[in-house]
């Protein structure tokens, strides 16, 4: 479906796509599941495609980016990413969150401590698809 026909009024009102970039397979696919219980369509990179390529191919509003992921976690790709009009959201535990909180600041990049509580998950990807 084209960006020009999900804005049109003739067609039902649909969550953003939230595309997640994770090296962990098992981790982003518990995400994906608690995602997807919020209503947002999911989806995930397809290897050996690069977190570039799979912008392109999904065209997500939200990317959920795993913070230990060292080819996606790039002030690089959330340039490229804020340009095309992603709102990027890090995910990770609290030590590999601190150890990038200065890079989140300077991008205005939100943050998720894993394992995600509901209300904070659906919060920032609320904040997020309206950015």
């Amino acid at each position: 479906m084209t960006a020009n026909r999900r804005q049109s009024p003739h067609t039902s009102r649909r969550e953003p796509v939230v595309l997640i970039l994770s090296h962990d397979a098992v981790a982003a696919a518990l995400l994906g599941g608690l995602v997807e219980t919020l209503g947002y369509d999911v989806h995930f990179a397809r290897p050996p495609e690069s977190a570039e390529e799979s912008l392109r191919r999904v065209r997500p509003r939200i990317c959920l980016v795993d913070c230990t992921d060292a080819v996606s976690c790039r002030a690089e790709f959330f340039g490229r990413a804020t340009m095309r009009g992603v709102c990027v959201v890090i995910f990770g535990t609290r030590e590999a969150l601190d150890r990038l909180r200065a890079l989140a600041l300077a991008h205005n990049i939100e943050t998720l401590l894993m394992p995600p509580e509901v209300n904070d998950l659906e919060e920032k990807l609320q904040r997020a698809g309206e950015a």
